[in-house]
């Protein structure tokens, strides 16, 4: 099968995987038929944060920044979905979202408490009981060692060691004079952050009234907790509920998290994922003293904590110390799962406190009218490129109105499509139109160069199939030049900039890539078709390929990147020789030889022989039976 059949084939099942995706979403239901529209076009959601120091100290624009920025990444890391995040009056972050704000965008914009690291002093089941102590649960993870060398974690199927029943039966008595005495003033705290000595009736009571069926319900009674007291939290599922002891490093001490494969000890791929995290100086130290102590059996349990507004994102068991500050969080963990998992390592954390100030719905800064007016541009310039193909390529234009056609369908499909995937969550601006409307320019740029490159093949006399060819060779290593330049530019302006220029920035790289697909499965294939047809492939006047109008009269390569018209094979000017053919020259060269060795034989028949010399050029020409025009393409 031709490779031009191949090529339009896989365009049209592009083309109806394409559409078929997005009609089966309209008709499942919780798919739109068209991209989303962005906060300029479609009015949104505006949140208003203001910010609060822990400690009560002024807060001073660095933190703020550094807020501004968590936030925005916090956002960003669930796709382009053009969020307008900004620090207003000093104590303020604005977060505009366009559109109705879901559930996801909604809690991660309020996950602004701090993060911390917390010993866990026990584990047991969700449900209230209202007792003293229960004998279900235990750590939610447990653990492999890792190459990392730190607080290691496995999601585990069977519950480990119960810790409830060594940790809270006869522990705790009716008798207050059994209870801790109170801390002493000062920043140390009276026991260590993992001793049972924190354990009072009234924390083992909170404990056993816990409800964390319900996890918000006790969301907030734990993000208001103090981080030098013991805390009750649930885990996001409420699956378990923890008892743990006072924050012993601050989740703003992490520097930084990343995902890993996991390797057994011999260095193979287990095939899961594991996080890798490393604190700061301050933080790193802390967190080597914690890990130390639970893995040498000096706290309640092996298992820390790691809490996020509240609420137990995970609790790993240390299989070892962690002196350099780095640990590696294993769990049997897939991709997606351990990207989550260092989202909320990396973001999660705040210098600064929020609460939500206000909350309203806001209407379209731009709104229909500028949309409207960004699509008519669009509409003009694309007219003006199919006016222009017209009066340049004459029929030749087909090919370029058809492949802006099917550009347009693609790109349509794909922002569609893009904009209906949750985790990339697409809206189009208005900065997205102007990528579009440019991406018209880029697209016509190719097929003017492809065109050009054909009709210059055309010139040097090539065959109209043989140039469509040759052309195409020449044209695309120049469209994938071009291309590429658009591609880099596009990926450098996503991320280094934020809000409308991103989304331009996206557009841009999207529909780069869509002409290449354009050209190279669609415009090119489709000229090979019409090369082979009668009115392109014996160069119509009107079909934009014909010789006579690129300024060739006939076809005549003469070989080494020269041509000749017909008026240098044919016309002599006066006292000009003319010029021999090839096959002449051989002919004439055959004879002298023959003449030579009969003259050599028989010097008597010398004279009787007719002189080479004088022989008539056309004559000789005749005698070896090839034309002028037949030892032209004996020379080509």
């Amino acid at each position: 099968m031709p490779a031009r059949r191949i090529a339009l084939m896989a365009l049209a099942v592009l083309i109806l995987l394409l559409g078929g995706g997005i009609g089966a979403g309209v008709w499942k239901g919780g798919w739109e038929p068209a991209p989303k529209l962005a906060l300029d076009l479609e009015g949104g959601t505006q949140i208003i944060l203001q910010a609060e120091s822990r400690d009560g100290a002024a807060i001073d624009s660095t933190a703020m920044e550094q807020a501004r920025q968590i936030i925005a990444q916090r956002i960003n890391a669930m796709g382009v979905s053009e969020t307008e995040i900004s620090v207003q009056g000093g104590t303020n972050i604005v977060v505009d979202v366009p559109g109705k704000l879901d559930q996801e965008t909604s809690e991660a914009l309020r996950q602004t408490a701090s993060m911390s690291f917390r010993p866990v002093l026990g584990a047991v089941a969700p449900e209230a009981s209202g007792s003293g102590a229960s004998d279900a649960g235990g750590a939610s993870d447990t653990g492999g060692a890792s190459d990392a060398g730190g607080a290691d974690g496995a999601e585990s199927s069977e519950a480990p060691a119960d810790p409830s029943q060594q940790q809270f039966d006869g522990l705790v008595s009716g008798d207050s004079s059994l209870a801790p005495p109170a801390a002493p003033a000062g920043d140390e705290l009276q026991y260590p952050a993992w001793s049972m000595d924190w354990v009072t009736p009234e924390l083992q009571k909170a404990l056993s009234t816990a409800d964390c069926t319900d996890p918000r319900a006790q969301q907030e009674k734990a993000s208001d907790a103090p981080v030098d007291e013991p805390v009750v939290a649930c885990d996001p599922e409420g699956t378990q509920k923890f008892l743990l002891g006072p924050e012993v490093v601050a989740g703003s001490s992490i520097a930084d998290s990343s995902v890993a494969a996991d390797v057994n000890p011999t260095g193979q791929s287990t095939g899961y994922y594991v996080v890798n995290m490393s604190f700061n100086e301050d933080g790193a130290q802390a967190f080597s003293d914690m890990t130390s102590a639970l893995y040498n059996g000096d706290g309640a349990s092996p298992a820390f904590g790691i809490v996020l507004d509240g609420q137990v994102i995970s609790a790993p068991q240390v299989q070892e110390p962690s002196p350099g500050g780095e640990a590696s969080i294993s769990g049997n963990f897939s991709q997606e799962q351990a990207s989550q998992l260092s989202d909320q390592l990396r973001f999660g954390a705040l210098p600064l406190e929020f609460t939500v100030a206000s909350e309203q719905q806001i209407s379209a800064t731009l709104g229909t009218d500028q949309l409207t007016m960004g699509l008519i541009a669009g509409l003009i310039g694309l007219a003006l490129v199919v006016v222009y193909a017209f009066v340049q390529y004459r029929a030749l234009s087909v090919v370029t109105m058809t492949s802006l056609l099917v550009m347009g369908f693609l790109t349509y499909a794909t922002l569609t499509v893009l904009s209906n995937i949750p985790d990339i969550g697409y809206r189009l601006s208005l900065a997205g139109v102007v990528g579009m409307i440019v991406a018209i320019a880029f697209t016509a740029d190719s097929f003017i160069v492809y065109f050009e490159r054909v009709r210059d093949e055309i010139r040097d006399g090539r065959g109209i199939v043989a140039a469509v060819d040759h052309g195409w060779d020449r044209a695309k290593r120049t469209i994938l030049a071009s291309d590429a330049v658009n591609v880099i530019a596009a990926v450098v302006l996503y991320l280094l900039s934020t809000g409308g220029v991103r989304g331009f920035a996206f557009v841009l790289g999207v529909t780069t890539l869509l002409d290449l697909l354009v050209v190279f499965l669609f415009t090119h294939p489709v000229l090979q078709v019409l090369a082979r047809t009668r009115f392109f492939g014996k160069g119509h006047p009107f079909s934009g390929l014909d010789p006579a109008r690129l300024d060739r009269s006939v076809p005549a390569y003469a070989g080494r990147g020269r041509v000749r018209s017909i008026a240098d094979r044919s016309t002599i000017e006066d006292g000009e020789e003319p010029r021999e053919s090839l096959a002449a020259r051989k002919a004439r060269l055959a004879r002298e030889a023959a003449e030579r060795e009969r003259t050599e034989q028989d010097p008597g028949t010398a004279a009787q022989a007719p002189n080479a010399a004088d022989e008539d050029p056309a004559d000789r020409g005749a005698d070896d039976g090839t034309s002028d025009d037949d030892s032209e393409e004996t020379s080509r």
